[in-house]
């Protein structure tokens, strides 16, 4: 199977998940059904926990997509993350690598390419948020930001 680079836009905090479909090198739907796929995301090809490594046994950082066949017969298999697994992730450029296993056992490579991790409103604590009025306006809320195409006296 050949290897395809995309660049993806993964919001941290969020739900991330994109769908690829393999095809035949006449552009038929490649039949996945019974593949395997597992992809992971780094930093960089080569990254190392820096807190739990040592030099003679590097631990290396990366975070895992959960993957799965969507319509074997299709092509088509998923990539994801949970909101809760995209937390984790700074803000920056990662790569990422997805490998899928034909029922024999043979693997290879299906797409690779840098992921652009940025925060989102998801991702912001909500404790941290001030309140954020919507109003048609005229409101006059100390405290707030007032998105109203009107006017405020508290401002």
């Amino acid at each position: 199977m050949a290897t395809f680079q995309v660049n993806l836009s993964v919001s941290a905090g969020t739900t991330f998940s994109q769908q690829f479909t393999l095809t035949n090198p006449d552009l038929s739907p490649k039949n996945i059904t019974g593949f395997k796929f597992q992809g992971y995301l780094a930093k960089h090809p080569s990254s190392v926990d820096a807190v739990t490594s040592t030099s003679t046994f590097p631990k290396h950082k990366y975070y895992p997509f959960a993957c799965s066949v969507y319509d074997g017969q299709k092509g088509i298999y998923d990539i994801y993350m949970t909101s809760s697994m995209t937390s984790a992730l700074n803000e920056g450029k990662y790569v990422y690598s997805i490998v899928g296993t034909h029922p024999s056992g043979t693997t290879s490579e299906v797409v690779n390419g840098l992921a652009f991790v940025s925060k989102s409103f998801g991702s912001v604590k909500s404790e941290n948020i001030q309140e954020i009025i919507f109003d048609g306006g005229g409101a006059n809320i100390e405290d707030s930001i007032i998105l109203n195409g009107g006017t405020s006296t508290g401002f």
